[in-house]
């Protein structure tokens, strides 16, 4: 079971080994809940019956919005599972894609994963300042790095993606700058994340207690929309495009799980606590809260390196 007081202190001390150990737990209550390895909160619409749909739903949405279509070369920085790469990787056959993770337990599972859905081929390395002791499965790369100094060549690759990742990268002017660094001109830095969007209405109540869930896995910094414009734009991109979908991520993940809690609470207490199940719950519904008055939102960022 959980050590659920390592939990809550991790949560926060927020420095970068806490967040990694916040983010073993709960990749694993994701996969429990979606029944799969995609991590992230989803993109519902009115045919999404279930979580994994809603997940390969935003990662889809992702790769249209990065217009990967036109693109060669990406890193993915904090990938998970590399499941997102996966299916970028078999809708646009000519992408080399390099997984960048700090956290290596994961980043061991992401490539036996992948070893069983590609076949080892050739990789241009061209891109890849250090490419000894790491792992190349067909055009995908996989590298044990933190987000704030990537082992990339400068002016190398066509997108920077940080899908349901960059709430955790600290501090994250310098994950925005080396980002400029690496992209080739016109390059796009691509950024999926939670944001608070009306700070003004969490006066009267400590942060975490608004927050709900995000207060556990959003475990780092809780980024304001202004202060990620701004260290886009002041880092020498120019910002093309900001969809705002918390609507259709938060609210109906909350329904989801208040119509089928039964059997995910029988899912989950098979290897968590019931106390931590509840805890879950009740965060999801703030969570919910907090959505609908508007404080949270969800975004999706396209900027163009200047």
């Amino acid at each position: 079971m959980t050590n659920l007081f390592g939990l809550f202190l991790s949560t926060f001390r927020r420095n970068e080994r806490d967040v990694v150990n916040l983010y073993n737990t709960f990749s694993r209550l994701m996969q429990i809940t979606a029944e799969g390895n995609m991590l992230n909160f989803g993109y519902w619409h009115d045919r999404t019956q279930n979580p994994l749909q809603a997940q390969y739903s935003l990662s889809n949405m992702m790769g249209d919005f990065a217009s990967l279509h036109m693109a060669s070369t990406l890193i993915d920085i904090g990938s998970g599972y590399s499941s997102p790469a996966l299916q970028w990787n078999s809708r646009y056959k000519l992408l080399e894609i390099v997984c960048i993770n700090i956290n290596f337990e994961q980043l061991k599972i992401a490539i036996s994963i992948s070893s069983k859905s590609s076949t080892i081929q050739k990789m241009n390395q061209s891109i890849i300042s250090n490419p000894i002791n790491n792992l190349r499965i067909s055009n995908m790369f996989h590298l044990n790095a933190t987000s704030t100094v990537l082992p990339i060549k400068s002016n190398s690759v066509d997108r920077v993606i940080a899908f349901e990742s960059a709430q955790h990268f600290k501090p994250l002017n310098q994950f925005i700058k080396e980002s400029n660094r690496v992209l080739k001109d016109k390059g796009l830095l691509v950024i999926a994340m939670p944001v608070i969007t009306n700070s003004s209405n969490m006066i009267s109540l400590p942060l975490f207690v608004k927050l709900g869930i995000l207060s556990i896995t959003w475990a780092s910094e809780h980024y304001e929309l202004e202060y990620i414009k701004s260290s886009v734009e002041s880092n020498r991109f120019k910002i093309k495009d900001i969809k705002f979908i918390g609507s259709n991520v938060y609210q109906p993940l909350a329904r989801y799980y208040i119509k089928n809690r039964e059997k995910l609470k029988e899912r989950i207490c098979r290897e968590y606590s019931q106390f931590l199940e509840t805890i879950l719950y009740k965060s999801l519904l703030k969570m919910n809260d907090a959505s609908k008055r508007g404080i949270i939102d969800y975004i999706l960022l396209k900027a163009e390196k200047i």
